[in-house]
């Protein structure tokens, strides 16, 4: 949309705004579009780097003058599309965080991610309720609900979310909280996308006094007694007690880590908030299971809890596909169906296969947070360096098919990977919620434009 009008209001917005402002045809453009995965080739019309919300408000007001569909981008761990067209916001300068330690709450910009966070909390011995990775961008995650280490403990991010300040898609700024807007406020804690553009968010932050977390690791050979093992011990550890199992299958590419290349190994995750002297009578039936190849459970530092998952930080040329589905109940009929399909003698060309025990018996404020019906949570991920997106769906239908009578009705939408738009209302809300998320989009959002975050 390079048209001489276009050019002039586009320089034009760029004296209203501190941010940078480019077009599709200036050099720095793919820089800024670039996220976490780094085959995509983003080619928006304009790109407007905001750097306050004075600048979201002008670019959503742009936008709209120009008909133009907006898409924003933090970090871009989101669902990896390419963005072809319409306005791109990027919001990585909105980075001000404040930690209030006598109040327990964390003020964090759009634009960070949770170890910044994390890092500037756990002095106070404080720790936001985040995933399992901390590189990822802070208002993805708590939009989509949000659940990692501590899921079983301390419930959804989202749960803990305060106050959000947002642009709406009539380019209005807006509070909302219990107090102000609470309709809104209900809708960002779990409804993801499409009501605007968040500037900054409110979270309370947890008092945590100890942590005794990390992760073992197990040779092939010893997967399928673990995972037996790891179940029976999920099904009766205190309520507190987050876990997850995750298969691992590398393939053999030179994108992955030379150790790790063409191995397949069990990797069991466990966050016990509690010192090691009330929880290591917890993990032992664990140790007990079989010899570990690498234990790194014991005492953690908050500021510390993305080893336990371990997940990479950095951004990936590999190209990624996922999908997930809530489990009510793991019971022996559904673990025997997952260790056929999957486990030591499994054939998958799935990368990871994760079952991740995540059933919260916390009471919760009344949010649009999906999917809490599942004890537990099966996810997949197959990673490869060109897209077998076709080639991980058809592996994965039959065992889901096979697997649906413990499959919850809604799961997570965080978690939900490649499914249509379609999907993503019916699989990650109740009929109601989704109807009500809908009207709360119209309002705030009449025109449909903004229409996603990543």
């Amino acid at each position: 949309m390079t048209t001489p009008h276009f050019v002039q209001d586009a320089a034009a917005l760029a004296e209203r705004v501190t941010g940078p402002v480019l077009l599709n045809d200036d050099p720095q453009l793919a820089d800024e579009a670039r996220g976490q995965f780094l085959y995509l080739d983003h080619s928006p019309d304009i790109i407007v780097g905001a750097a306050s919300e004075a600048d979201v408000v002008e670019a959503v007001r742009f936008a709209r003058e120009h008909d133009l569909a907006i898409h924003i981008q933090a970090t871009g761990h989101g669902t990896p599309h390419v963005i072809d067209g319409g306005m791109l916001i990027t919001t990585r300068r909105l980075d001000a965080l404040h930690i209030d330690a006598e109040a327990r709450t964390a003020t964090i910009g759009a634009g960070l991610r949770w170890r910044t966070v994390a890092d500037a909390a756990a002095p106070h011995n404080l720790a936001p309720i985040t995933g399992s990775a901390p590189g990822v961008g802070v208002v993805g995650f708590l939009l989509g609900g949000g659940l990692g280490p501590l899921a079983r403990s301390h419930g959804f991010g989202s749960d803990w979310v305060r106050r959000v300040r947002i642009v709406t898609g009539e380019g209005e700024l807006v509070t909302a909280s219990e107090t102000e807007n609470p309709d809104l406020f209900w809708a960002l804690r779990g409804g993801k996308s499409g009501f605007g553009v968040v500037t900054e968010i409110t979270v309370e932050l947890a008092k945590i006094p100890a942590l005794y977390a990390g992760s073992m690791t197990f040779a092939a050979e010893h997967i399928d007694e673990v995972l037996r093992a790891w179940s029976r011990w999920a099904r009766d550890v205190p309520d507190t007690v987050t876990s997850s199992a995750a298969i691992m299958r590398f393939p053999d590419v030179p994108q992955i880590p030379a150790p790790m290349r063409g191995t397949t190994v069990l990797s069991i995750r466990v966050a016990v908030p509690a010192p090691a002297s009330d929880a290591e009578g917890i993990v032992a039936p664990l140790r007990q299971a079989a010899p570990a190849m690498v234990d790194e459970i014991g005492p953690m530092p908050l500021a510390e809890m993305g080893r336990i998952h371990n997940d990479p930080e950095d951004p990936s040329p590999m190209h990624a596909w996922s999908m997930a589905h809530s489990v009510t109940t793991l019971d022996d009929g559904f673990l025997e169906k997952l260790i056929s399909t999957f486990g030591a003698h499994g054939e998958t060309p799935l990368t990871i296969v994760e079952l991740r025990h995540v059933g919260t018996h916390r009471d919760v404020p009344e949010s649009a947070a999906g999917g809490r019906d599942g004890e537990f949570l099966f996810s997949v991920l197959g990673i490869s360096p060109e897209p077998l997106d076709a080639v991980f769906s058809d592996s994965i239908a039959p065992f889901v098919a096979e697997a649906s009578p413990w499959m919850a009705p809604q799961t997570p939408v965080n978690f939900l990977g490649e499914v249509s738009r379609d999907d993503v209302a019916t699989r990650a809300w109740t009929p109601q919620d989704a109807a009500r998320l809908s009207a709360i989009r119209e309002r705030v959002n009449p025109e449909g434009r903004i229409v996603g975050i990543r």
